[in-house]
């Protein structure tokens, strides 16, 4: 017999964009029952890892900073770098809500919960051939995401009226129940292996996207024009992000698009300690590192992070052998080389201020240390020849020649002779230098053959995924909408599993932070629409 449950409203997804809106409904006396489809250990989806950046416009950390910002300037930043396509109309207007409402709804909704953001906004995705950001925008969440979910998860369980809310955990979702149209409960199977049977007044699909399901990703990612899937794709999404929910949804009448767009990363490597196959770590590429193709010889023109992630993965893919090295020696590494997420970065997961200044003051020895000394896809050696014949050993197709690499070296640490002007990469760190929030993070004297900075250290780095761009159209009310651009009677969705606004505000490009503020916006437009009617 199956399980039997029974709400004013189903919410298919335990991650931030689920936990919002239950947060908004319980608020407005509304009964919940949520399924997620993992154990409660992974109670908060995606942000239990990621590192807690927020896309904030005329927020008071940056008047505090004296940073001039508007919703009209922000929009403008948006609306370049989505680069949308004809047609794209509910994005669009998604975009520009996500830009409006992102302080108060966003920013101020969260301080009441008690999160805080570090004082010095960062500039993140400045754009390269397309406008980024014009001022910086990007919020460090102080604890990063993980506080925050856990914060906002206290106060969902903690709630007076939690005792309308059920969680029911290792609960699968594989089908929405409907009737003459209207969406009226949903159905799957539990980790007991029974089923299970929702009925309730509106369901919320907030279960993320597709990107843990590699043949999925494989299936629907279009790199770009004439440009090859990489041989190679690392998992930095965990596998239960595998679009099921999204296929429930269309089999429902709901319109799902852009599917084929992704927010991937470029330097992925193999995590030291996997949970799971294929797990990858995004690193923060170091940006005075030398950045070369498969067979040692630097990627014309310079690749640089912190502009365009976009065309950098579109780099890689394009690159020899799908795969790129960043070379650098080890006094390098402690200045400028990270990893997103709340595992990497200890310091400001736990608030340990103290501990966080000294990592940006003397360099983050424990992840430096813990790379080198664990990471598969990191080799270090006391010359460039013993240097290459590691790399050929890691990557046996590479066929680097050492004496090759060593010019290749020579060459890329004489830059630092010539004016800037001269050479892309330096250009573009020298206004990366203008900025103190970058400041901190940059090597004062990157040169990689300065004996005073060894060992060298090579990393082999691939894409790796972590977000859908595209998912189920919505309105401003988080509507599942139809072909015919219609509301579905009680479907509704949100964060990613909405293309996080729309079925894809972002379009091609993202501006960073925006992820997590548009799971908390979706959500709780969600739950304004359903207490609405």
């Amino acid at each position: 017999m199956a399980l039997a449950y029974e709400a004013d409203v189903a919410i298919v997804g335990g991650g931030i964009a689920g936990v919002v809106c239950a947060l908004e409904l319980l608020a407005a006396g509304k009964s919940v029952v949520l399924f997620e489809r993992e154990a409660r250990p992974r109670f908060g989806g995606s942000a239990l890892e990621a590192f807690g950046g927020m896309f904030f416009v005329d927020s008071p950390e940056q008047r505090r900073m004296r940073i001039k910002d508007t919703p009209e300037q922000a929009y403008a930043d948006w609306k370049s770098f989505a680069a949308y396509e004809a047609g794209e109309i509910w994005p669009q207007i998604w975009a520009k809500h996500l830009i409006e409402r992102s302080t108060p709804d966003g920013h101020d909704w969260l301080k009441a919960f008690g999160i805080r953001w570090l004082p010095v906004v960062l500039w993140v995705e400045r754009g390269q051939k397309l406008q980024g950001n014009s001022v910086p925008r990007f919020h460090l969440t102080w604890g990063t995401s993980r506080h925050l979910i856990t914060r906002l998860i206290r106060a969902l369980t903690g709630h007076a009226n939690a005792g309308r809310l059920k969680l029911c955990f290792a609960h699968r979702v594989e089908r929405l129940e409907t009737q003459s149209g209207r969406v009226w409960g949903c159905s799957g199977v539990s980790g007991a292996n029974e089923t299970f049977r929702a009925t309730a007044e509106a369901v919320v699909i907030a279960a993320g996207g597709m990107g843990g399901d590699l043949a999925q990703v494989r299936k629907l990612w279009s790199p770009g024009p004439d440009l090859p899937l990489p041989e190679t794709i690392l998992l930095g999404t965990h596998p239960s992000a595998d679009g099921r929910a999204l296929d429930a949804a269309a089999q429902a009448g709901a319109r799902v698009t852009n599917v084929g767009r992704m927010w991937n990363y470029a330097a992925g490597i193999r995590h030291p300690r996997p949970n799971w196959d294929g797990h990858g770590v995004s690193l923060v590429p170091p940006k005075s590192a030398l950045w070369a193709d498969a067979h040692g010889r630097r990627l014309m023109p310079p690749m640089v992070s912190g502009f365009d992630t976009y065309d950098l993965v579109q780099r890689v893919c394009a690159a020899p052998l799908g795969f790129t090295w960043q070379i650098m020696n080890r006094r390098m590494a402690l200045s400028e080389l990270a990893a997103s997420g709340a595992d990497w970065n200890p310091a400001l997961r736990e608030r340990r201020m103290l501990r966080f200044v000294l990592d940006m003051v003397v360099g983050n020895r424990w992840i430096v240390d813990d790379l080198t000394k664990h990471c598969p896809d990191v080799v270090v050696a006391p010359s460039v020849e013993e240097l290459a014949a590691k790399m050929n050993a890691l990557q046996p197709r590479a066929k680097i020649d050492a004496v090759a690499l060593r010019e290749e070296i020579v060459r890329f640490d004489a830059t630092l002779e010539a004016p800037p002007a001269a050479d892309e990469q330096r250009m573009l760190i020298d206004t990366l230098r203008a900025y103190r929030g970058d400041r901190m993070r940059l090597a004062k004297s990157p040169r990689i053959l300065d004996p005073k900075g060894a060992p060298l250290i090579a990393i082999c780095e691939h894409v790796v995924t972590r977000k859908s761009l595209g998912g189920i159209v919505t309105d401003l009310r988080s509507r599942a909408l139809n072909a015919a651009d219609q509301p579905i009677g009680g479907l509704y969705a949100v964060g990613e599993a909405a293309g996080f606004g729309g079925g894809g505000s972002h379009g091609f490009r993202a501006l960073e932070g925006t992820f997590l503020l548009s799971c908390v916006i979706t959500g709780r437009r969600a739950a304004e629409s359903i207490v609405k009617g």
